[in-house]
């Protein structure tokens, strides 16, 4: 018999707000998305809808981390307005957070390093990695495997796709092909040769996605421009809001329920949203 009842932790908001996601989830497993922490590092492309979705699904304990501002380039993609523009994004999205769900406990950080990302981390059950800047992602994976975090990332491409790295899986900076196991974050920061190789080594993984050129060369040019640094990553909003939606669909279902099993990297499954077709992939 179904039981249409407010579970007892709940509030009256709660209930009214998130009671139609029960059915596709129990009640059991919305208080798991309700009460299991959770932090996203970089809120721009793909991390602000990430976060708007997480909300919506009634997810209550969310850190949030970004050290950018809102600009009109963001308009094409992410959670902003004209009225947000210059702000800084931590702050935009609390509001915007607040207004879905008041009771959303939502801790926020502008930036993240070596001196606090232990309290980044801390009583974190699941990470969401949505950076740009390869140095800082190292950082955060080094300490989730230390700390037996499953860490979770995408990229906003014409692909939907995600890789998990964990305990079990293969190595963050091996999986990229990076050098620098061996290396500290001060040797990796004090070079810009290496973080010039580190974010090459980062697009070059674009290329073993099949027919990349064709799909990002639809203005000659482009694929390689991007790929030598002369603009940045190219972003479209259909793509980047549909692997938002993965992602939210991943840290749900199978990071906070455990219904779909980890896809761990160095395997990689990805569906081409152009030719309606999956593909299996290996980063190796």
């Amino acid at each position: 018999m179904f039981r249409n009842k407010i579970p007892k932790d709940w509030s009256n908001l709660y209930w009214d707000s998130f009671n139609r996601n029960i059915g596709l989830v129990s009640f059991e497993d919305q208080e798991k998305i309700r009460t299991t922490p959770l932090t996203i590092f970089g809120i721009g492309g793909l991390g602000s809808p990430l976060v708007e979705q997480l909300a919506r699904s009634g997810c209550e304990k969310l850190l949030i981390c970004d050290n950018d501002k809102f600009e009109l380039s963001n308009l094409n993609r992410q959670t902003c307005f004209l009225s947000d523009i210059g702000k800084f994004k931590v702050d935009v999205l609390e509001t915007q957070l607040k207004n879905i769900n008041p009771n959303i406990e939502v801790r926020k950080f502008y930036e993240v390093n070596s001196s606090n990302i232990h309290e980044l981390l801390d009583k974190i059950s699941l990470v969401v990695l949505a950076l740009d800047d390869p140095i800082s992602s190292i950082l955060i994976a080094r300490e989730c495997k230390k700390r037996k975090i499953p860490l979770l990332e995408s990229w906003a491409i014409p692909f939907i796709y995600n890789c998990w790295f964990t305990n079990e899986s293969m190595n963050y900076e091996t999986f990229y092909g990076l050098n620098t196991n061996h290396m500290t974050l001060e040797e990796m920061e004090s070079s810009q040769e290496i973080i010039t190789n580190l974010k090459s080594n980062f697009y070059q993984k674009l290329t073993k996605f099949p027919n990349i050129e064709e799909k990002y060369d639809r203005e000659p040019g482009a694929l390689e421009a991007l790929m030598s640094g002369q603009i940045p990553p190219i972003s479209f909003a259909p793509i980047v809001r549909l692997n938002a939606s993965f992602l939210a669909f991943e840290v749900i279902f199978s990071g906070i329920l455990n219904y779909k099993p980890k896809i761990l990297a160095p395997k990689l499954v990805a569906f081409d949203i152009f030719e309606m077709k999956k593909i299996n992939l290996s980063f190796t």
